[in-house]
Parts: structure tokens; sequence; C-alpha cells
């Protein structure tokens, strides 16, 4: 026959373990679960100490929550080697680390917590108080607890999952967001891209998303590290870090991220942890390494989390698409813009060599002139003085391109502003030389070679300013230099200039030509030179001023063919009929 007291007994706690589920199923809080779990009975059999180990693999567990014990015990990852199938006293384990453990902070009874055959972790308590040791109805009413609070940490457990698996995917849609900003932002100012418009968007889009205030953006260019932008770090500080080779080497082959604690791993990226880094991220772009992205800590000071890492990687990876999209944009624009200065240049220069050489009675004449680049540094002119005189003459301007060719239009300009005064050759030379000296730097010169032909008496005078000599080839094949002169043009002040009159005869012929003939170059890296001048020209002296002009340009196009030409080519002959 059954005790009353027994039954009323029984009953009670059945009716506390129903009451004690309800509250369990009603939360979806882990710790609020497992605290209930732990307290209830703790309260009711008089136990000083408990803790709750959730499984994390097959035989390790996180310490989730405990009572009675010091707080720094949770969050421990402990390694149970053999995982209780039914309540068990500690005391009764075989010796392992885990058993250690549990006697050293004093826990004397383990509870598995069991769903559907699957272990989701580990009950302990100490001893009990003044009730004496653990009775079979403890033993069963404590089984029987956790087996109810088994549901409820499965559920709270995979509540928790899909809370996280929430915010992940809410902070995804958010860097999606981020991106898509980015691209918004940038195709609207597709016309106006620059490369540090797109630094400083990617700088303020990492710095709002990842909530710091130091920020600083690192480009390579032609093998140098370029700092693009700083924002929050020390001036002097960064300074420092840019000066030093070895840092700037590290940074420029960095192809991993690196956070703080890897950064303090060596003295030399501990550095730019005292710049005040908190994590280094190399922009990639074709598997090389083209920028660099530092970042100082959170304003929250929480650390880095892998996926943020993934983040700023990606962000940067995508700008630096940008970023040399926006570099090849502001290159083509400065290429236009340099093609449209060169097509100027080359009409101005166009402008100023003659249209077509002077038909003199009793002279023929002939020009060429080839320049190397769109805008060359050579000039040769023909300038009718009266129906008895003609000015002849050739130069060649240092440099080549757009301020070339403003040099050459000096040169223009001021001869024939002077050619038709009353002032000798060398006057003219002079007055001409001070104003070159004058307009120009010290490294801005120019050869040059002037000669007036006077028709009825059939002479040549000339000055030679630095200028190849030009040829006098004689009917009887022999030959002479045009020497005579003084410095070339630019190199000082009023420079004296000595002039030359020379009389001509029937069948002589001058050439005139700049060093783009000479010193032209052959596969061989062998210069053209003045002796394979002499010798085309005795070759065909008897030709006509074009006909000497085109055997040159021909033997010289021989002599370099498979080089590029290097200089400009100019070429002026004058024959006696």
């Amino acid at each position: 026959m059954s005790n009353p007291h027994d039954d009323l007994k029984q009953q009670y706690e059945l009716q506390a373990l129903f009451d004690l589920s309800k509250v369990l199923n009603s939360s979806l809080n882990l710790n609020t679960i497992l605290d209930t779990l732990l307290l209830t009975p703790m309260g009711k059999l008089l136990i000083g100490k408990g803790i709750v180990l959730i499984a994390k693999t097959n035989s390790t567990y996180m310490i989730e929550t405990a009572k009675g014990l010091s707080r720094s015990l949770v969050g421990n990852i402990i390694e149970v080697e053999c995982m209780p199938s039914a309540p068990s006293a500690v005391a009764d384990l075989p010796p392992s680390t885990s058993k250690a453990f549990f006697d050293k902070i004093g826990i004397a009874l383990l509870i598995p917590i069991r769903h559907d055959d699957k272990g989701l972790g580990l009950v302990g308590f100490g001893k009990k108080g003044i009730a004496g040791e653990f009775t079979d109805s403890d033993y069963d009413y404590l089984h029987s607890l956790s087996n109810i609070a088994a549901t409820a940490i499965q559920n709270a457990i995979i509540f928790a999952e899909l809370n996280t698996a929430n915010r992940k995917l809410e902070k995804k849609v958010q860097e999606l967001n981020t991106l898509s900003e980015i691209e918004r932002e940038l195709n609207s100012t597709l016309s106006t891209l620059n490369s540090e418009r797109v630094v400083h968007l990617l700088a303020y889009s990492l710095m709002g998303e990842l909530m710091v205030n130091r920020c600083l953006i690192f480009l390579i260019e032609d093998s140098r590290l370029i700092l693009s932008l700083n924002r929050g770090m020390p001036a002097e500080a960064v300074e420092h870090m840019a000066e030093s080779e070895s840092v700037v080497r590290f940074l420029m082959t960095l192809r991993e991220p690196l956070l703080k604690e890897q950064l303090e791993e060596n003295d030399l990226t501990a550095e730019l942890v005292r710049t005040g880094v908190s994590v280094l991220v190399p922009m990639m772009l074709e598997s090389e390494p083209k920028g660099i992205i530092a970042l100082g800590e959170k304003i929250t000071k929480m650390a880095f989390v892998p996926d943020e890492v993934d983040f700023l990687s990606m962000l940067g990876n995508w700008s630096m698409i940008s970023i040399e999209t926006a570099r090849l944009i502001e290159q083509e624009v400065e290429k236009k813009k340099l093609e449209e200065e060169l097509r100027i240049a080359s009409e101005i220069q166009k402008q100023l060599l003659p249209e077509r050489c002077p038909q003199i009675p009793g002279f023929d004449v002939a020009a060429v002139n080839y320049p190397s680049l769109q805008v060359g540094g050579d000039y040769y002119d023909c300038i009718r003085l009266s129906d008895e005189e003609y000015l002849f003459c050739i130069a060649d301007v240092s440099g080549k391109g757009a301020p070339a060719a403003l040099l050459m239009s000096n040169l223009q300009a001021s001869l024939h502003a002077l050619a038709s005064t009353d002032m000798s050759l060398p006057e003219i030379t002079t007055k001409i030389n001070n104003i070159i000296h004058r307009n120009t730097s010290f490294d801005k010169f120019i050869t040059f070679f002037v000669g007036i032909l006077n028709v009825p008496q059939q002479t040549f005078t000339s000055v030679n300013a630095g200028h190849n000599p030009p040829y006098l080839f004689r009917s009887d094949s022999s030959f002479e230099v045009f020497e005579t002169g003084g410095l070339i043009l630019g190199m000082m002040p009023n420079v004296p200039f000595e002039v030359q009159t020379t009389a001509l005869a029937k069948g002589d012929c001058i050439v005139m030509f700049t060093d783009g003939i000479s010193e032209a170059m052959n596969v061989d890296d062998e210069e053209f030179e003045e002796h394979r001048i002499e010798a085309c020209l005795r070759k065909h002296e008897r030709s006509s001023a074009a006909g000497v002009l085109t055997s040159v340009i021909e033997a010289v196009k021989e002599f370099s063919a498979g080089s590029p030409q290097a200089d400009d080519i100019t070429l002026l002959t004058i024959t006696v009929a």
C-alpha cells in the first residue's frame, strides 16, 4: 500500500517540473534558459555551485554560464574525454583532464543534456549544502529537469544561430548597398572621374561602414609607394613610416590582410601599430598589389572580425579597378591634350617654313624637312630681300615638341624683322643671339647658319653660329666648308660674329644640313657622318638641287634602315646653273 505522503510529494514534484517546463519553453534566450536550469535545482536542493557547458564539437564544450564560481570561467573551452550518458558523480568518473578540472572547481555531479539522442551539453552541480548526499530521487529529478530543458536549449541554440545568420545577412546586404552606392556615385560622375575622387569615396565608405576615424591609403605607381590619403593619422608618424625603406618595401609586397595582433609579431610591423594602424589590407589588381589600405582602431574599440576584413579586401580591390580606370581616363585626357598641343605646334612650325623655294634666275634651290616627332626642332628659310639678293638660313633648335616650335617662332620672327633693315649679317646674328639669350633659359640654344646670295655678283656671304658647316662643292670636284662665324645662339650676350664672302661659279653646289643627317644611326649604332655625305655629293655632283637633295636623303634612309629616326632631318641645296 502506497504512502500518502510519498504520493503527495511525487505529485508536487511533477507539478513543479510541469511549471518549470512552461517557464523554460516560454523563452528563446539561451542565457535565461540556462540560468533557470541551474538556479531552480540549486535553490531546491541547497546546492552552492553550478555550471552549464554547451557542446561545440563531439568532445569540446564551452562554459556558457556558472553560478557560485568565478565569472572568468565563462567562455572557456573544455575537452570532455568521456561524456556520461546518465547522471554521474564526478568521483566515479575515470581519471582524465576534464575530471581533474571539475574536481578543482568543486563540481560533484554531472547530468548530460540530450535531445534526439544528440548530446547538447552538460550540467554540473557542486555538493549539496546541509542536506547531505545526492539521493536517487535527486538524480531522477535532475535528470528529468535536464530532459525537459533539452528541447528549450535546442530551440534557443537554433534561434541564436538564426539570429547570427540574419545579422551576417544584414551586414552583407549593407556591404552590397555600400558597393552599389559607390558604383552609382562613380557612374554618375564618369565624365569627371579621377583617381583622387575614387580614393576619397573609398575612404569615407570604409570609415563609415567600419566605424573608424583613422585611415591611410597608399597607391603604388611606377614602383613607388605614394601616400594618396591621410585621415586622422599623425602626420609626423606617417611621414616617418613613408621614409623607412624597410616599411615601404614591406607594404609594397604585402599580398594578404594583416590584423593588429599579426602586426605586433615583429619589430618592423610593430612600428605600424605604434603609428596607429590596426589592420592592413592590400588592394590587388590582376593578382598584383597596387595599393594599401591602413585603418586605425574602431571607435567602439572592438576588434576587426574576418567578415569585415573580407569586405575591406573586396571593396579595396573593387576600388582599385576604378582607380586604374580613372588613371587611364586621366592619361587619355592628357594624351589628347598633348596631341592637340602638338597639332597646334605642328601647324605653327609648318607656317614658319617656306611653302616653296624661290625661283632665282641662274640658280636652282631645293629644300626638305622631316621632323622625327610630330613637331621638330629644325628650321630653314628662304627670304627674298630684293631682286638681286636672297637670304637663306638653316638652324637646329634644342629640344623637341612645342617648346622647340615656340623657340623656332622666336627665331623666325626675329630673322624676318631684322632682314629688312640695313644691318650687316654679323650685326643681325648678334641681335638674334641677344634676343634668344634674353628670352630663354641656359639650357635652350640654337645652332644657326645664315647666308645672302647676291645674284648679279654670284657671291655668297655667310655667318656660321655653331652649326654643322655647310659644303660648297665646286664644279672641279673640290669642296670647301662654311665655318666662319662664332658661338651658337643663346649661350651668352653680345657675342661678335665674323663673316665670309665666297665667289660662286657655274656648276657649284651649296649643301646645308642639320645633324639629323650626319648623326643618323644604323642598327649597329654607327653614325652616317660627314664622310658619307661627301661621298654621296661627289657621286651626284652634276645633279640638280632637287637631285642632290634626293640622293642624300635616300642614302641616309638606306644606311639607317631598321632603326627609328632619332632626330629631325633638314636639307637645303643651292646649285649654280
